[in-house]
């Protein structure tokens, strides 16, 4: 008769150290293996191991590197790097397009800067409800719903070829519109001809950008950022060729100055989409079958449902920075304006790698809420925080030390009195840019990882009332009451960075998020607080 196989009792505990060893051997390889173990006593009604989400759903694995644990550094890391190219890339064109603009004067790229904020401003609820796709799509590919998570990118397909329409049929009456309200402020004549010109050729390429989002969006929600990198790294030495000879009028074209940047890089995003549509259609084995792209309302109007929030909260604070954009062109004039345009340019080399941070944390975030795996929710969080903070850091102290040169980059005129007055100017504002890195740091990662969670109403209202009862009154109030200038507006400015991050720290660390999990399924499992917040 076969003998059983011998289990090898727990080892008895250590006099030195008071407790009993970690280790057990296991019956056949005679391999020790740390037992599994639980952070707080399960007491009261958590005695019952099926209600306590790391028991009922988290098997019990062999140890692994820190590196590889789920939502460590290097996962996140590992999403993080290819969005962060991306969108260092987009902020690269718009660095390029700015420094080549400059060339043309203070008043070129004082409408430039304007034009770009109200383009951005009329395509913000579009781009907020493409990116409502991304929470939706992770976290069904977490619960091993591939093809739910396809047709839901499809629908976002199809919602960004409705708002391209819309955007085109704006851009007719864009331009005129901005000559009008602009007539009779302090911002030259000059520059809002140009802002105007900039805007409608921004609106009219404005579904290719659209497009491309909602393709790029859905395959870095399922884990596959490098391909929209790819084409993002294609797209940004199209834009400086299409601007050098648009812009300048070489190769025989047109001198178009500061329409020449927007076409540019209007024709730029319209190749890098066509490159990206049929390099996913061959490089992915997709379903043949027409059924995870059919058109189904109630999904489409499911994921308007998510996307709108996003959306609102994006147009109500681009909203609110353009009215604050405004207050410096009407009040402050085209210097301050260039200075104000110039230093929001510099500070996007750190906001965003540091939103791309916050992105892939979002990602991962939002997988392991829809495979209920709590723990890697918590560590993708931390990972994210602590890597944004490394980051942020350092470039706060880079905008310190190096505040003279970096505005020199942007700031150029012919009368040498109105450069170095911009100059001046913007070094003070990047000083206090650098003030706001740690705040930002925490604010984006706590946006991205709420919203990857289901929490995405509540931080559209924590956005939307942070913008407009701190953000822009405190603008109004250094400008129309103190009497104070561009730097003064940007310090008070400072405090809806703060604020914002300590509501949203004080709403994970409730764990209110918990319950807001997208994924259809069975009544969740009651969880305790204390066990997904700490």
């Amino acid at each position: 008769m076969r003998a059983l196989p011998q289990f090898s009792p727990p080892r008895p505990r250590d006099s030195s150290a008071g407790r009993r060893s970690p280790f057990c051997t296991t019956p056949l390889s005679g391999e020790r293996i740390p037992l599994p173990c639980v952070s707080k006593p399960i007491v009261g009604q958590w005695r019952d191991p099926s209600r306590v989400p790391h028991l009922m759903e988290q098997p019990t694995q062999p140890p692994a590197a820190a590196s590889r644990l789920p939502g460590s550094r290097r996962e996140v890391l590992g999403l993080a790097w290819p969005i962060g190219v991306s969108m260092v890339s987009m902020t690269l064109k718009g660095v390029v397009d700015m420094l080549m603009v400059g060339r043309l004067g203070t008043e070129a790229l004082a409408g430039v800067g304007l034009g770009n904020i109200l383009a951005m401003n009329a395509l913000a609820f579009g781009v907020g409800m493409l990116r409502g796709q991304k929470s939706l799509v992770s976290q069904h590919v977490g619960a091993g719903e591939p093809r739910t998570a396809l047709s839901f990118g499809a629908h976002a397909f199809y919602l960004a070829l409705m708002i391209g329409g819309v955007s085109l049929a704006l851009s007719r009456v864009a331009g005129p519109l901005l000559v009008g309200l602009m007539a009779g402020s302090e911002l030259s004549p000059a520059s809002v001809h140009m802002a105007s010109q900039y805007l409608t050729l921004r609106l009219d390429f404005g579904i290719s950008m659209l497009v491309a989002l909602a393709v790029g969006e859905y395959l870095r929600a399922t884990g596959r950022p490098r391909l929209p990198m790819l084409c993002d790294l294609i797209s940004h030495p199209l834009n400086v060729f299409f601007n050098w000879t648009l812009i300048y009028g070489h190769l025989g074209l047109p001198r178009l100055g500061v329409a020449g940047s927007a076409l540019g890089t209007g024709l730029a995003d319209t190749i890098s989409l066509l490159l990206l549509l049929f390099v996913a259609s061959k490089g992915y084995k997709l379903p043949k079958e027409r059924e995870p792209y059919r058109f189904l309302p109630r999904r489409f109007l499911r994921l308007c449902s998510v996307g709108a929030s996003t959306g609102v909260q994006f147009v109500l604070e681009v909203g609110s920075f353009s009215l604050i954009t405004y207050l410096v062109a009407a009040h402050l004039g085209s210097t301050a304006l260039a200075a104000h345009q110039a230093c929001f340019s510099a500070m996007m080399l750190s906001f965003l790698p540091a939103v791309a941070i916050g992105d892939g944390g979002g990602v991962l975030v939002g997988r392991y809420v829809g495979r209920k795996d709590w723990s890697a929710v918590r560590q993708a969080q931390r990972s994210s925080i602590s890597m944004a903070l490394s980051f942020m850091s350092v470039m706060a102290l880079l905008f310190v030390v190096f505040r003279h040169q970096i505005v020199r980059l942007y700031l150029r005129d012919e009368d040498p009195a109105v450069q170095e007055a911009a100059r001046a100017l913007g070094a003070q504002v990047l000083c206090v840019a650098a003030f706001w890195q740690i705040g930002d740091a925490f604010q984006i990662v706590y946006r991205f990882v709420l919203r990857a969670t289901g929490d995405h109403r509540w931080v559209m209202w924590v956005g939307i009332l942070c913008a407009w009862l701190l953000s822009a009154p405190l603008a109004w109030l250094a400008i129309q009451v103190l009497g104070g200038g561009l730097a003064l507006v940007w310090i008070l400015w400072s405090a809806e960075i703060y604020v914002g991050a300590l509501v949203f720290w004080w709403r994970w660390r409730s764990g209110a998020w918990v319950r807001k999990r997208l994924v259809q399924d069975q009544a969740e499992s009651s969880l305790t607080m204390g066990q997904l917040t700490e």
